[in-house]
């Protein structure tokens, strides 16, 4: 996983380090204490290039993480990109001013509902929406994560004809109706649309 110990390097990288790779030319980010070469990615990712440049050079865990799987970069950037890790407390922490979102929003979560008060799903949307990052949010009910493309979704019209128990799966084939649903001037019950 790529936010392991940071303890396991022998070298560590310095934030000086990483900070002189803040162009497009040149771009390392931070996520969750490593250091990621994403200069040849960035043309590549979903969000475009300038997400990543405003991070370049910097620690861009707080961003990444409510909008990533964990395992984002295993899957999508070669090994070769994974610098390694950094010493933290070597990189420049820089000054935040007060969110009034984020201020509510950590109040939100101070009085959100224990899991046992969640009986279903709307209940956990409820509670997800009111306390996730707005970035968060519109990504995960977007459902941008579902890796479902283009025409690998099919869907098709589904019907059960009552009388024979027949299931009618393809929108070429007749719709039928249970016989007590067909107009008495009509005595069939298929029609073709």
């Amino acid at each position: 996983m790529n936010h392991d110990s940071n303890d396991t390097q022998a070298v560590k990288l310095t934030g000086e380090e990483v900070a002189k790779h803040d162009s497009k030319d040149s771009c390392w980010v931070i996520i969750h204490g490593r250091a990621y070469d994403v200069t040849e990615f960035m043309p590549e990712h979903p969000g475009g290039p300038k997400v990543i440049l405003k991070y370049a050079g910097k620690d861009a865990t707080e961003e990444y993480a409510p909008i990533h799987p964990p395992d984002t970069l295993d899957k999508f950037l070669d090994k070769s990109k994974h610098l390694g890790e950094v010493d933290m407390n070597t990189v420049e922490q820089e000054e935040k001013a007060d969110d009034p979102d984020e201020i509510e929003r950590q109040k939100r979560i101070e009085t959100m509902p224990i899991l046992e008060q969640c009986y279903n799903l709307m209940d956990f949307e409820a509670v997800a929406k009111r306390v996730m990052r707005k970035t968060a949010w519109a990504y995960y009910s977007s459902g941008a994560d579902d890796e479902i493309v283009g025409s690998s979704l099919v869907l098709k019209r589904s019907s059960f004809d009552t009388n024979t128990g027949a299931s009618i799966d393809d929108a070429r084939k007749p719709l039928c109706l249970p016989q007590n649903l067909v107009p008495s001037s009509n005595p069939t019950r298929c029609r073709e649309h």
